[in-house]
Protein backbone atom coordinates (compact mmCIF):
# COMPACT_ATOMS: atom_id res chain seq x y z
CA UNK A 1 0.00 0.00 0.00
CA UNK A 2 2.88 2.38 0.73
CA UNK A 3 4.24 1.87 -2.77
CA UNK A 4 0.91 2.96 -4.33
CA UNK A 5 0.85 6.16 -2.25
CA UNK A 6 4.44 6.95 -3.20
CA UNK A 7 3.68 6.33 -6.86
CA UNK A 8 0.67 8.64 -6.75
CA UNK A 9 2.50 11.38 -4.84
CA UNK A 10 5.53 11.27 -7.13
CA UNK A 11 5.37 13.74 -10.06
CA UNK A 12 5.41 12.31 -13.53
CA UNK A 13 8.83 12.28 -15.12
CA UNK A 14 7.49 14.00 -18.27
CA UNK A 15 6.13 17.03 -16.39
CA UNK A 16 8.40 20.04 -16.87
CA UNK A 17 7.76 23.73 -16.25
CA UNK A 18 10.07 24.67 -19.11
CA UNK A 19 8.08 22.54 -21.52
CA UNK A 20 4.78 23.99 -20.20
CA UNK A 21 6.10 27.56 -20.63
CA UNK A 22 7.30 26.74 -24.13
CA UNK A 23 3.90 25.27 -25.01
CA UNK A 24 2.13 28.33 -23.52
CA UNK A 25 4.30 30.61 -25.67
CA UNK A 26 3.43 28.67 -28.82
CA UNK A 27 -0.30 28.81 -27.97
CA UNK A 28 -0.06 32.56 -27.23
CA UNK A 29 1.65 33.20 -30.58
CA UNK A 30 -1.06 31.26 -32.40
CA UNK A 31 -3.79 33.20 -30.57
CA UNK A 32 -2.15 36.55 -31.39
CA UNK A 33 -1.80 35.51 -35.02
CA UNK A 34 -5.47 34.53 -35.18
CA UNK A 35 -6.43 37.78 -33.44
CA UNK A 36 -4.40 39.86 -35.91
CA UNK A 37 -5.93 37.95 -38.83
CA UNK A 38 -9.42 38.55 -37.40
CA UNK A 39 -8.73 42.25 -36.89
CA UNK A 40 -7.45 42.65 -40.46
CA UNK A 41 -10.50 40.78 -41.73
CA UNK A 42 -12.84 42.91 -39.60
CA UNK A 43 -11.41 46.19 -40.92
CA UNK A 44 -11.42 44.90 -44.51
CA UNK A 45 -15.11 43.91 -44.24
CA UNK A 46 -16.02 47.34 -42.84
CA UNK A 47 -14.07 49.00 -45.67
CA UNK A 48 -16.18 47.02 -48.17
CA UNK A 49 -19.34 48.31 -46.45
CA UNK A 50 -17.94 51.84 -46.48
CA UNK A 51 -17.34 51.68 -50.24
CA UNK A 52 -20.94 50.54 -50.77
CA UNK A 53 -22.23 53.49 -48.71
CA UNK A 54 -20.08 56.28 -50.18
CA UNK A 55 -22.61 57.06 -52.96
CA UNK A 56 -25.43 57.24 -50.40
CA UNK A 57 -23.49 59.65 -48.19
CA UNK A 58 -22.67 61.79 -51.23
CA UNK A 59 -26.45 62.30 -51.67
CA UNK A 60 -27.09 63.45 -48.09
CA UNK A 61 -28.08 67.14 -48.17
CA UNK A 62 -25.15 69.47 -47.49
CA UNK A 63 -27.17 71.23 -44.79
CA UNK A 64 -27.58 68.01 -42.80
CA UNK A 65 -24.43 67.57 -40.76
CA UNK A 66 -25.68 64.65 -38.64
CA UNK A 67 -24.31 61.93 -40.90
CA UNK A 68 -20.66 61.12 -41.52
CA UNK A 69 -19.16 57.89 -42.80
CA UNK A 70 -16.05 57.31 -40.69
CA UNK A 71 -14.17 54.03 -40.18
CA UNK A 72 -12.49 54.00 -36.77
CA UNK A 73 -10.04 51.14 -36.22
CA UNK A 74 -10.85 50.85 -32.51
CA UNK A 75 -11.42 47.55 -30.77
CA UNK A 76 -13.80 46.49 -32.19
CA UNK A 77 -13.48 48.50 -35.39
CA UNK A 78 -16.55 50.67 -36.06
CA UNK A 79 -18.00 52.30 -39.14
CA UNK A 80 -19.81 55.35 -37.79
CA UNK A 81 -23.01 56.45 -39.52
CA UNK A 82 -24.06 59.27 -37.18
CA UNK A 83 -23.32 60.35 -33.65
CA UNK A 84 -25.13 57.39 -32.08
CA UNK A 85 -25.20 54.71 -34.77
CA UNK A 86 -22.42 52.53 -36.16
CA UNK A 87 -21.76 49.24 -37.93
CA UNK A 88 -19.48 46.54 -36.53
CA UNK A 89 -18.57 42.98 -37.45
CA UNK A 90 -19.76 40.48 -34.83
CA UNK A 91 -16.77 38.64 -33.40
CA UNK A 92 -18.19 35.13 -33.33
CA UNK A 93 -20.17 34.75 -36.53
CA UNK A 94 -18.75 37.60 -38.61
CA UNK A 95 -22.14 39.19 -39.35
CA UNK A 96 -22.51 42.92 -39.83
CA UNK A 97 -24.38 44.57 -36.95
CA UNK A 98 -26.06 47.98 -37.06
CA UNK A 99 -25.90 49.27 -33.48
CA UNK A 100 -27.45 52.37 -31.89
CA UNK A 101 -26.18 53.68 -28.56
CA UNK A 102 -28.46 55.53 -26.16
CA UNK A 103 -28.83 56.32 -22.50
CA UNK A 104 -30.48 52.93 -22.03
CA UNK A 105 -27.50 51.11 -23.58
CA UNK A 106 -26.65 49.64 -26.96
CA UNK A 107 -29.31 48.16 -29.18
CA UNK A 108 -28.77 46.13 -32.34
CA UNK A 109 -31.08 47.50 -35.03
CA UNK A 110 -30.17 45.03 -37.78
CA UNK A 111 -27.89 42.07 -38.42
CA UNK A 112 -26.82 40.54 -41.73
CA UNK A 113 -23.95 38.49 -43.14
CA UNK A 114 -24.19 40.49 -46.39
CA UNK A 115 -22.56 43.89 -46.91
CA UNK A 116 -25.14 44.68 -49.57
CA UNK A 117 -28.10 43.98 -47.26
CA UNK A 118 -26.46 46.04 -44.51
CA UNK A 119 -25.86 48.94 -46.92
CA UNK A 120 -29.55 48.82 -47.94
CA UNK A 121 -30.63 48.88 -44.29
CA UNK A 122 -28.30 51.80 -43.45
CA UNK A 123 -29.66 53.69 -46.48
CA UNK A 124 -33.22 53.20 -45.19
CA UNK A 125 -32.12 54.25 -41.70
CA UNK A 126 -30.64 57.51 -43.05
CA UNK A 127 -33.77 58.20 -45.11
CA UNK A 128 -36.02 57.69 -42.07
CA UNK A 129 -33.84 59.97 -39.95
CA UNK A 130 -33.96 62.72 -42.61
CA UNK A 131 -37.76 62.47 -42.84
CA UNK A 132 -38.07 62.49 -39.04
CA UNK A 133 -35.94 65.64 -38.81
CA UNK A 134 -37.98 67.34 -41.57
CA UNK A 135 -41.18 66.54 -39.68
CA UNK A 136 -39.76 67.98 -36.44
CA UNK A 137 -38.60 71.15 -38.18
CA UNK A 138 -42.00 71.57 -39.87
CA UNK A 139 -43.72 71.22 -36.49
CA UNK A 140 -41.51 73.97 -35.09
CA UNK A 141 -42.32 76.30 -37.98
CA UNK A 142 -46.12 75.90 -37.77
CA UNK A 143 -47.81 78.92 -36.23
CA UNK A 144 -49.23 78.40 -32.80
CA UNK A 145 -53.02 78.43 -33.00
CA UNK A 146 -54.56 80.11 -30.00
CA UNK A 147 -58.16 79.45 -29.11
CA UNK A 148 -60.61 82.23 -29.90
CA UNK A 149 -62.31 83.89 -26.97
CA UNK A 150 -65.44 85.96 -26.91
CA UNK A 151 -65.33 89.09 -28.99
CA UNK A 152 -66.12 91.31 -26.03
CA UNK A 153 -62.90 92.54 -24.54
CA UNK A 154 -62.64 92.09 -20.84
CA UNK A 155 -62.49 95.26 -18.83
CA UNK A 156 -59.36 95.48 -16.78
CA UNK A 157 -60.19 95.04 -13.13
CA UNK A 158 -59.11 97.64 -10.74
CA UNK A 159 -56.60 96.32 -8.28
CA UNK A 160 -56.88 99.32 -6.07
CA UNK A 161 -59.38 97.50 -3.82
CA UNK A 162 -56.95 94.65 -3.35
CA UNK A 163 -54.12 97.02 -2.44
CA UNK A 164 -56.29 98.91 0.07
CA UNK A 165 -57.47 95.67 1.68
CA UNK A 166 -53.87 94.44 2.06
CA UNK A 167 -52.89 97.79 3.61
CA UNK A 168 -55.73 97.69 6.14
CA UNK A 169 -54.95 94.09 7.09
CA UNK A 170 -51.30 95.05 7.57
CA UNK A 171 -52.21 97.97 9.88
CA UNK A 172 -54.56 95.80 11.94
CA UNK A 173 -51.99 93.01 12.25
CA UNK A 174 -49.31 95.52 13.31
CA UNK A 175 -51.56 97.14 15.88
CA UNK A 176 -52.61 93.74 17.25
CA UNK A 177 -48.97 92.71 17.56
CA UNK A 178 -48.08 95.93 19.35
CA UNK A 179 -50.94 95.51 21.83
CA UNK A 180 -49.93 91.91 22.49
CA UNK A 181 -46.32 92.95 23.13
CA UNK A 182 -47.37 95.68 25.57
CA UNK A 183 -49.84 93.42 27.36
CA UNK A 184 -47.21 90.65 27.78
CA UNK A 185 -44.55 93.07 29.03
CA UNK A 186 -46.73 94.44 31.89
CA UNK A 187 -45.71 92.72 35.17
Amino acid sequence: MDEKVKAIARPAASRSLRQAIGQARVEEAERISESADWRDSEIARLEILKVELEDVFAQVPQTDDRFSLVLVPSKPARLWIDLFTYAVVAEGEGDYLLVRSSDAGRRTLFSSPSASAMADRITRYIAHEIVRRERQEAALLEPIVRPEYSEEPEEPRSRAGLVIAAFVIGILAGAGGLLAAVWLSIP
